[in-house]
């Protein structure tokens, strides 16, 4: 199957939103900076993958868009925000005897290798998990919950949740709505019809 780059992602979403939710796309941002990613990375201690980067760079986040069934795609300041905010919370090892996640994921509560990158507004999160145990792969896509921890494995890296996430606006799986404020947002629709078959997959992170 043929590749998609991250960057035909973002322009099939664009041209979703262009044609269903038009009030959207202007609200998106600019990319972020070599120079952010720089200092985001140090203080990290790790590199931000390479996907999400490439990701943020040409639109650094939905702006409080909820595009996502999972939520908003966060900046790289909402990254590092949430990722703070739980290292700070849990470290490395803090409530570990509670985890109790499914399938290939370290038993821990919060690691400093689980990058936020999608939130609920909730306290949950979509994180890329960068420390994997045997039988995991590095730059899985793991569910993580406030109340729960680490739950399952959602997507082997995050170009390919990106690209299923293209393939079911495609295929009829999200409509657009408007909140009480008036801001736009997509609404998943679980009983629409079957997505349509994505055209590629984003190729994995090495």
């Amino acid at each position: 199957m043929a590749k998609v780059t991250i960057g035909e992602c973002w322009s099939q979403i664009e041209q979703w939103l262009s044609a269903n939710a038009p009030a959207a796309v202007p609200m998106l941002p600019p990319g972020a900076s070599d120079a952010a990613f720089a200092q985001a990375e140090g203080t990290l201690g790790f590199a931000i993958p390479r996907e999400v980067k490439e990701f943020l760079a040409v639109h650094d986040g939905s702006a409080r868009l909820w595009l996502h069934d999972r939520g908003e795609f966060l900046s790289l300041d909402g990254i590092l925000a949430a990722w703070d905010q739980e290292f700070d919370l849990w470290g490395d090892s803090n409530n570990d005897e509670w985890a109790n996640p499914q399938g290939p994921i370290k038993k821990k509560w919060f690691t400093r290798k689980w990058l936020p990158v999608l939130d609920a507004r909730t306290g949950d999160h979509v994180c890329v998990d960068l420390d994997p145990p045997k039988g995991g792969k590095r730059g899985q896509l793991i569910t993580w919950y406030h109340d729960a921890g680490p739950t399952e494995v959602i997507a082997p890296n995050f170009g390919a949740l990106l690209a299923e996430f293209v393939a079911e606006l495609a295929g009829g799986r999200y409509a657009p709505r408007l909140n009480q404020a008036g801001q736009p947002y997509l609404e998943y629709a679980a009983e629409a019809e079957p997505r349509a078959a994505a055209d590629g997959r984003l190729r994995s992170d090495s």
